[in-house]
């Protein structure tokens, strides 16, 4: 990690995806820990602009995951965020199985939050689910990986493309047609159901062409 080594110790790797991968830090000689996104250059440069835009807006708000500083080298980028040791709220439903109706109250309210703010702000965060929202370490929620948010989005019908996770991407979505910040409430729901129930309320199995006829087709099955 050029550059850096000097600014950082590196702990471990937090993540890995198409963008790069994700790494815990800490400042030498104090107890700062931090997440590193690195990010390839190659064929990115559009995108990293525009998730640098979008994490400092959401700088503003308490929701959402809060960027430090950027650094880059030759070859890569670096956003330096803050690191949330709660975990992600994909964890807990897996190690409780649903969670109780208070929690499922509160974790909605913080999310209701800071997607208001973001479609306040003219961005659409299209991959909201349970692993891309975290918690603290005082149990708050922070909505996290803008690299596939949109800014810009100032119409119900103003963006397209099939983006983000196959069983919490809404109908428009998966169709194929205009879309605006309506298919963020769709993934809020599915996350939701999980929390509540430890399942989305359509189908919830390996078979895509399943899922996709389920979202599209089918009424939600909600369980008592």
């Amino acid at each position: 990690m050029p550059g850096l080594t000097s600014a950082f110790n590196i702990h471990q790797v937090l993540g890995r995806g198409a963008f790069g991968k994700v790494v815990l830090a800490s400042v030498p000689g104090s107890n700062i820990n931090v997440a590193v996104k690195m990010i390839s250059k190659r064929d990115n440069e559009d995108t990293i602009l525009r998730e640098r835009r979008i994490l400092l807006a959401a700088r503003h708000c308490p929701f959402l995951c809060h960027l430090y500083a950027a650094h880059q080298s030759q070859h890569r980028v670096y956003f330096i965020t803050e690191y949330l040791s709660g975990g992600s709220l994909e964890d807990l439903i897996r190690m409780c199985g649903c969670l109780n109706i208070g929690n499922v109250r509160f974790y909605t309210a913080e999310m209701v939050c800071g997607l208001q703010f973001l479609h306040g702000h003219n961005i659409v965060h299209r991959d909201i689910k349970p692993d891309n929202i975290m918690l603290d370490a005082d149990g708050h929620i922070r909505i996290i990986d803008l690299g596939l948010a949109q800014d810009g989005v100032s119409s119900p019908k103003n963006i397209s493309g099939v983006t983000g996770t196959f069983h919490y991407m809404a109908p428009e979505v998966h169709r194929r047609k205009r879309y605006g910040a309506a298919v963020d409430w769709w993934s809020l729901g599915m996350v939701v159901s999980r929390m509540a129930a430890g399942r989305t309320p359509f189908y919830n199995g390996p078979v895509k062409q399943m899922a996709f006829k389920a979202i599209i087709n089918e009424k939600p099955k909600f369980p008592s």
